[in-house]
């Protein structure tokens, strides 16, 4: 759940190369090449399936790839994603580094055929994490967090082979009386596991017969807590994945009029991270040089509160004045309207009776 969730929230906030005006402003460059690129980085897969697939190879492992396929100009046609499990990385004395793609599948060989065994680093798009030992290398999290995901699987499997047992403990029958032969004690033992086994008979009654008591040993289930522990893995594992616990759907986290406070606590923080990730790594990668041109992220998406919050943030844009009113339109998806471009000016105080001059009159 935390993959999917870093993943999908990255991969759905557009991300767009932009051109920088002369007045501070910014324009998409819609005839550069990278343009293109970025909405369909190759043939087989969306803008969308390609951020989410290399953002999750960067949560879980630390390192997202994708090989660049450049033309005869030099020009990236497509990217190709590749499994981080399935690169090696390899030093040259001289300094330099190469990709060893481990090749996977006929779809995958035949878009790489014409690469090299060992890429080198400027055909190669490499998203890092952390980087603690090798500054070359992200460092998984999976390794940091091995201890805490063991235990959650562990306690996963306990109750599931508790739940297995009919959801109690195990105990024994006694009796006074002794028993003909041992397949009449393995018999009755097989009777009685099966009656009280599975969900199925839970609360099934027993009928037993010569003096035979049951006793069961062992803590009850909710003296085990299985509930309280495996919420506290979700936690532990929740915040070494840095999601909010409220993300999980966990219980007492998704309430109350504080959901647009951590939800822009959520953006600041663990995903504004990763996206400036992408942003350095991809204008140092296609050689833009961040001044007048520059990627960018439209966080639009994760900034939209509530339709009441919304319109009142647009009335004081507009009567700040810094908002024209078609800004807020097209924000909304609205057409233009005539005028709609000026940026208008708060009248406060008018003398009686006033009425403001038509547009364009002396």
């Amino acid at each position: 759940a935390c993959v999917s969730i870093r993943a999908e929230d990255v991969a759905k906030i557009p991300l767009g190369l932009f051109r920088r005006l002369p007045n501070g402003g910014k324009e998409p460059a819609t005839d550069h090449w990278l343009h293109k690129l970025l909405r369909r980085p190759n043939d087989w897969q969306t803008g969308f399936e390609f951020k989410e697939m290399l953002q999750a190879s960067l949560v879980l492992r630390g390192n997202g790839y994708a090989v660049a396929v450049r033309n005869g100009r030099g020009v990236p046609q497509y990217l190709v994603p590749i499994h981080p499990d399935r690169v090696g990385l390899f030093e040259a004395p001289g300094g330099g580094y190469f990709y060893a793609v481990t090749r996977n599948g006929l779809h995958e060989m035949a878009m790489l055929r014409d690469q090299p065994l060992l890429i080198p680093s400027e055909d190669m798009f490499h998203l890092r994490w952390l980087s603690t030992w090798h500054s070359l290398l992200g460092t998984s999290r999976l390794s940091l967090i091995r201890e805490s995901v063991g235990l959650a699987i562990g306690l996963e499997r306990h109750e599931a082979r508790f739940v297995g047992q009919g959801a109690r403990t195990s105990g024994v029958l006694t009796t006074e009386a002794k028993f003909a032969s041992k397949e009449a004690r393995e018999a009755l033992r097989a009777d009685f596991q099966k009656l009280q086994s599975g969900p199925r008979n839970s609360g099934a009654i027993a009928v037993l017969e010569q003096g035979l008591k049951w006793q069961p040993l062992g803590l009850t289930m909710v003296d085990s807590q299985f509930i309280e522990s495996r919420n506290f893995q979700i936690r532990d594992i929740a915040r070494a994945f840095n999601v909010p616990p409220y993300k999980l759907a966990l219980e007492g986290e998704n309430e109350g009029p504080a959901m647009v406070q951590m939800g822009q606590q959520y953006l600041n923080g663990p995903i504004s991270g990763y996206c400036e990730r992408w942003k350095a790594k991809g204008e140092q990668f296609f050689d833009i040089d961040g001044d007048d041109l520059f990627l960018d992220w439209d966080y639009g998406h994760f900034l939209k509160a509530d339709l009441l919050s919304r319109f009142t943030a647009y009335r004081q844009g507009v009567g700040g004045p810094w908002e024209a009113v078609n800004e807020v339109r097209r924000a909304e998806g609205l057409p233009d309207v005539p005028n709609g471009d000026q940026v208008l000016q708060a009248t406060n105080m008018a003398p009686l009776g006033w009425t403001p001059p038509a547009p364009g009159s002396a």
